[in-house]
């Protein structure tokens, strides 16, 4: 008996730990993301594309082989003319392209235009990823109080069902708390449907079914942002955000290919080496004939007169530059504004936090009042239902505020160009396989 019971331990032990090992936390998610999201997986793509620029840029600098091979055979075998092959090999190099150069300049921007905006790509995952992650977390503390609500209204309608049977409450009691209990029911299966909603979408993230998650620790402090002041943030983002890297990059290729474009109507200077090789081959008339030449060229060329297509695309290029210049501007203002902003709504959310806070003990004290006073018989019993329905709010209303502040904490460090995956898997030490966030109970 003693060793079955041992074995009875052992195994509910082994099940408890298995299915603490299936509540993912956030860093979890985000090792799936990064392998299984079409979006990032797409920008990656496109990065690896834009990589290629600066080669195709250098090379048309680099020297050019070109070779060719031919072999002539007379149609008529009856013929007495040699069948002949010729063989040829060309070696240039630009000595002096001054459009080539700066398209290779307007390369090299681009070159790092891609890794920018690829960063950015990457920074952008990180927040869907937490902002579907705690959206699933939210709609789950949504839907408990929803259900502890309406569990608490049931309770009440029955005992008001049975005190107005012995004739101690009207029937206006019992239909008022009716009514209150159909709007409880209709408001936790919107809470149902929202959290499978919330849990679809994390699928959809990650191309992978997600049942359990480590919910947040209700010790969660909501801290100020370091540095506090905002100027600071500002500066921060002016000097690191990577988009506007990515746009002002993006207006110095612009310049650069504009004044490519100007520059083709100068002269262009190549040295080139050619080598070609003739062999006839012998036949029953005359001997074979091996011929071999070899030329140095210096070869200089200059449009003159090209139906205006090169002023036309001059001045395209130059217009292009002033509008790469005009969206940098922009850029430049809304990162601004996207630093204070978000700075504001941190230090407002840190504050909603504490307010909220304040508030569910504030609701928790007045319900506690408001019983006392129904068993006293100064309040009724649809008081007592809104003191608990308003609990049930200020116990949403901080968990909301909780997501909030991170999410909005989160953003303000990608405009800053601060956000890295270190800051996931800090938010992931708050998170504990004690509170578990299930998608079906």
């Amino acid at each position: 008996m003693l060793v079955t019971v041992r074995a009875i331990l052992i195994l509910t032990i082994f099940i408890g730990l298995n299915a603490s090992v299936k509540a993912e936390t956030l860093s979890d998610i985000y090792k799936i993301a990064v392998k299984n999201d079409p979006i990032i997986l797409a920008a990656k793509a496109n990065y690896n594309a834009d990589k290629e620029t600066l080669k195709q840029g250098r090379a048309v600098l680099l020297p050019q082989l070109t070779g060719s091979a031919n072999k002539l055979e007379p149609a008529d075998p009856t013929s007495t003319n040699p069948d002949k092959t010729t063989y040829s090999a060309s070696l240039s190099q630009s000595l002096f392209n001054v459009p080539a150069w700066f398209q290779f300049k307007s390369a090299k921007n681009m070159d790092q235009v891609a890794e920018a905006t690829f960063a950015a790509n990457q920074q952008d995952l990180i927040i869907r990823v937490s902002e579907t992650y705690f959206n699933v977390l939210r709609g789950y503390e949504n839907k408990q109080t929803r259900e502890a609500e309406l569990s608490a209204i049931s309770r009440q309608l029955e005992q008001t069902q049975e005190r107005f049977e012995v004739g101690l409450l009207p029937i206006t009691d019992v239909y008022e708390i009716q009514a209150i209990f159909d709007e409880a029911t209709a408001n936790n299966l919107e809470a149902s449907g929202a959290l499978d909603i919330a849990f679809e979408k994390l699928q959809s993230l990650t191309g992978q079914s997600h049942n359990e998650l480590s919910g947040l620790k209700d010790n969660f402090i909501a801290t100020s942002p370091e540095p506090i002041d905002v100027e600071s943030w500002v500066e921060f983002s002016l000097a690191n955000n990577f988009t506007l890297k990515a746009s002002q990059l993006a207006q110095q290729a612009a310049n650069a290919t504009a004044t490519a474009a100007k520059a083709q109507h100068l002269p262009k200077i190549t040295l080139s080496t050619d080598y070609s090789k003739r062999d006839l081959e012998p036949t029953p008339t005359s001997d074979g004939v091996i011929t071999e030449q070899t030329s140095v060229n210096l070869n200089l060329t200059m449009p003159i007169f090209s139906g205006g297509l090169t002023s036309s695309q001059a001045r395209q290029s130059t217009f292009k530059a002033k509008a790469a210049e005009h969206n940098y501007i922009a850029a430049k203002r809304n990162t601004i504004q996207a630093a204070r902003s978000t700075h504001q709504q941190v230090i407002t959310n840190i504050a909603r936090v504490k307010a909220r806070t304040q508030a569910t003990k504030s609701a928790e004290s007045a319900l506690q009042a408001t019983q006392a006073g129904y068993e006293v018989g100064t309040r009724n019993i649809i008081d007592v239902l809104l003191a608990q329905r308003t609990v049930f709010q200020a116990k949403r209303n901080v968990a909301s505020a909780r997501y909030d502040y991170i999410l909005s904490m989160m953003r303000l460090k990608q405009v800053a160009g601060q956000l890295s995956p270190k800051d996931i898997f800090e938010l992931s030490d708050w998170l504990t396989i004690g509170i578990i966030i299930k998608r079906h109970n």
